[in-house]
């Protein structure tokens, strides 16, 4: 989630209840909770992710906007290694000094991915909702993706079959305007494309998406129309890219 008035409620949720010890959360639950959204606010990921990580091993379900945090600190400190990594590739043959802070950063990585992956099988297990189960499935299939890129022994099976699961419970249980199937379109997508190299794969997810959502017909006041709105064009931008350029495994964009 973004700046906005989602954000804004829920940062006065959560300054309300810390301050008033009241509500259904119990004390160190709530605590946690509002030391994340501190975190959050000082773009401290990595301190971020660990109050979020100890919120979910309590082991009941998430909120939505719950949800939302955890995965916002595990991809904001994920996405910081994943760009380094890139940064430094080019330069891994200059000494020996790059390879070993490039297998630095690669061991950062694959920390930050495993913490994910080890709360996913739990939240999944105790999600009650179909949104819940697609959204750790998603996650799951991304952070497998992520270990999959510096060559880690069976991500990208992993990375398949979450994927494939969730788009199984995605198109039985949700709207094709659903930003949580729009997001796990898009990255399906961009797996089939860059991991699994499997253009025409890719071509086929995206298209029947977008065919999908322009039958559908959306609700005007859905509040998630705006990222709806984002979604599909970089699906669009994905689309006209990879049907353009037929030997270029280039992506536009990705992670919603």
């Amino acid at each position: 989630f973004g700046p906005g008035a989602e954000a804004s409620t829920r940062r006065s949720t959560l300054l309300r209840t810390a301050h008033s010890g009241r509500g259904r959360m119990s004390a160190s639950r709530s605590d946690l909770l509002f030391m994340a959204q501190i975190a959050e606010q000082a773009e401290r990921w990595d301190d971020m992710r660990e109050y979020m990580s100890r919120v979910a091993k309590v082991g009941q379900p998430l909120e939505v906007f719950e949800r939302s945090m955890l995965s916002q600190a595990f991809k904001e400190s994920a996405n910081a290694r994943r760009l380094a990594l890139r940064s430094v590739r080019g330069y891994v043959g200059a000494s020996p000094r790059v390879a070993e802070y490039q297998a630095k950063l690669q061991a950062e990585l694959a920390e930050c991915c495993q913490g994910v992956l080890d709360l996913l099988p739990v939240l999944i297990s105790v999600s009650t909702d179909v949104e819940g189960k697609v959204f750790y499935l998603k996650l799951t299939g991304d952070y497998c993706r992520y270990l999959a890129e510096f060559d880690s022994p069976g991500a990208v099976e992993k990375a398949k079959q979450a994927y494939e699961e969730a788009m199984r419970l995605a198109t039985q249980g949700l709207s094709g305007h659903h930003p949580g199937r729009l997001g796990l379109a898009l990255n399906f997508s961009v797996f089939q494309n860059e991991v699994l190299k499997d253009k025409q794969a890719a071509i086929k997810l995206a298209k029947e998406t977008l065919d999908h959502l322009s039958r559908e017909a959306a609700d005007p006041n859905d509040p998630d129309g705006a990222a709806n709105a984002d979604i599909k064009q970089i699906l669009e931008a994905n689309l006209n890219l990879w049907q353009d350029n037929p030997a270029d495994d280039g992506t536009q964009l990705e992670d919603f």
